[in-house]
């Protein structure tokens, strides 16, 4: 319909298109590949593939692939080019369609100046398939097919993305190496030659682009699946293990008196606990340690490791460690509280309620973490939140959501921090905070909300992350935060998105607000945590 001079033809055009569509659906066809608009190609506007996407989201609105839609992979696939061109006509289309999730695309490389960062852009769209034109490759020196190293980058990563390859076969092969098989074989060995994925790689595999809600140990009691989950992390413990070796080494070489008091709070099934021990026996030190956990399953899981591992200087406190009056005074609170945005679990409310309890020269493990956020294009998750992943209406995209990020672009490099956290804190000011945070655009993008990390220091040297700038490899306890715009907002190269963060807090809950002032103001998402609260109680 793009290529009609008069509303007549385009009608026409369009009763064709329905035709051919109807007639794919009708034979059971999982994948229909429609062509580029002509704004794709160079030789159209954005306002001319209108009644284009028009007319194939009025048929994906009325249900016409509805068998299809049953199956993970998205019926319908635009062809378009991986030019700059290409995707602001894909942009512009499945903007039109309304990010309708039975729309894919199907991207078509070739050889051009499009930058890295333009090209990075298709990491976050919804590419069900890559085709390769006989353009897209080049000859080497030994006559045999191969992909420029930016298409070659840029497919190697769509691989993990489970992409269909769909190869053109040349029209004449002048040598003996330019045929389709040469090039389906230089296709398979990049696939083949895929690193293999590490134990966290693996398992952030099976969680990509899941949403899910972010826990409230406070509110709820956690299930032993998750407590084992958390458990198997290689890293995390690790280091919480160095932090307090480092810690009770400090005390010994100061000659404070032994035992040291050590107090585990949320002490869960025991692996703090256990890095606590272990981190003891390497100082040469004597404890006596605290085990603290209010979730009363979790405590019988205590109580049986104390008895099963001869933990004979661990005394276990079932009860809310706010509440709990304690023995005597603490050397050192070990924590482990800190949610994927630092403090989305209450670890502030949490020690702030315990610090009673720590010596005048106590230390907290962790010291101190910093929340920080960037903005991020990610289509497919803000569709999912849309479509009903807290419960329906407007809490869908008023909520966080903790999420393996996959399918994602970053249209700035900035990563900026937005609230920090001490403790022991000196002052008895309040947890609630804000901050205004200023990114600029660095490739014309669509920004569907904003990926939020954080960085923790336990003691001294040692520190978990999972920052991209600081992250601690191999460590899969935390995937980041997703925080959803209510609306997508498309900015040019060079534009500033300006963004501004609450966290606030009432007698029963805390909760987290943001909006934008710019480009253009926004309402503030879940004022007052109508659709998203943490509960205190």
């Amino acid at each position: 319909p793009d290529t009609a001079a008069t509303f007549a033809e385009a009608e026409v055009l369009r009763s064709q298109l329905e035709t051919e569509l109807r007639w794919a659906a009708h034979l059971g066809l999982q994948y229909a590949i429609l062509p580029p608009p002509h704004a794709a190609l160079g030789t159209g506007t954005s306002r001319s593939s209108c009644g284009y996407a028009r007319a194939v989201g009025d048929l994906l609105a009325g249900g016409l692939f509805s068998l299809a839609a049953m199956e993970e992979a998205a019926p319908v696939a635009l062809r378009v080019p991986a030019t700059s061109d290409g995707w602001r006509a894909w942009n512009c289309f499945r903007t039109l369609c309304d990010h309708h999730a039975q729309l894919s695309c199907a991207l078509e490389l070739s050889v051009d100046k499009t930058s890295d960062k333009e090209l990075e852009r298709w990491l976050a769209e919804p590419v069900r398939s890559v085709i390769l034109p006989p353009s897209a490759f080049l000859l080497n020196r030994s006559g045999y097919p191969v992909l420029p190293k930016k298409a070659k980058a840029l497919l190697e990563k769509l691989f993990r993305h489970q992409v269909q390859v769909i190869i053109c076969e040349p029209a004449t092969s002048a040598g003996e190496h330019e045929g389709l098989l040469p090039r389906q074989s230089y296709v398979a060995q990049l696939f083949q030659a895929l690193p293999p994925l590490s134990q966290a790689d693996r398992f952030a595999y099976t969680h990509k682009d899941t949403l899910q809600a972010p826990l409230q140990p406070l509110a709820d009691n956690l299930e032993s699946e998750t407590y084992e989950l958390f458990e198997t992390d290689p890293v995390k413990y690790a280091r919480y293990q160095e932090a307090a070796f480092i810690f009770f080494t400090e005390r010994k070489e100061q000659g404070r008196p032994m035992p040291f008091c050590a107090m585990v709070l949320g002490a869960g099934r025991g692996p703090l606990v256990e890095a606590t021990l272990k981190a003891a026996e390497r100082a040469e030190v004597q404890i006596e340690l605290y085990a603290v956990e209010k979730n009363p399953n979790a405590v019988h899981a205590l109580r049986h490791r104390k008895r099963r591992d001869g933990w004979t200087s661990v005394q276990v406190v079932p009860g809310d460690m706010r509440s709990w009056t304690a023995p005597k005074k603490a050397d050192v609170i070990i924590s482990e509280l800190l949610g994927s945005f630092g403090d989305n679990e209450l670890s502030p409310e949490c020690l702030d309620g315990a610090q009673r309890f720590l010596a005048d020269d106590g230390v907290c493990i962790p010291t101190s973490y910093t929340a920080a956020l960037t903005p991020v294009s990610a289509p497919l998750l803000w569709a999912n939140a849309r479509q009903g992943a807290a419960g329906g209406g407007v809490a869908d995209l008023e909520t966080a959501y903790v999420v393996h990020l996959q399918h994602a672009f970053y249209p700035c490099r900035a990563i900026k921090d937005c609230f920090e956290f001490h403790h022991p804190k000196s002052d008895g000011s309040s947890n609630d905070r804000s901050a205004d945070l200023d990114f600029e655009i660095e490739v014309d993008s669509l920004v569907h909300g904003f990926a939020g990390y954080f960085d923790c220091v336990l003691y001294g040297s040692e520190r978990i992350s999972i920052h991209p700038e600081t992250f601690s490899v191999g460590m899969f306890s935390w995937f980041p935060m997703f925080f959803p715009l209510r609306h997508p907002q498309y900015l040019r190269k060079g534009s500033i998105i300006r963004s501004h963060w609450w966290r606030r807090h009432d007698a029963h809950k805390v909760w987290y607000e943001w909006a934008l002032s710019e480009p253009a103001p926004t309402e503030v998402q879940n004022p007052g945590g109508r659709s998203w609260p943490i509960g205190l109680l």
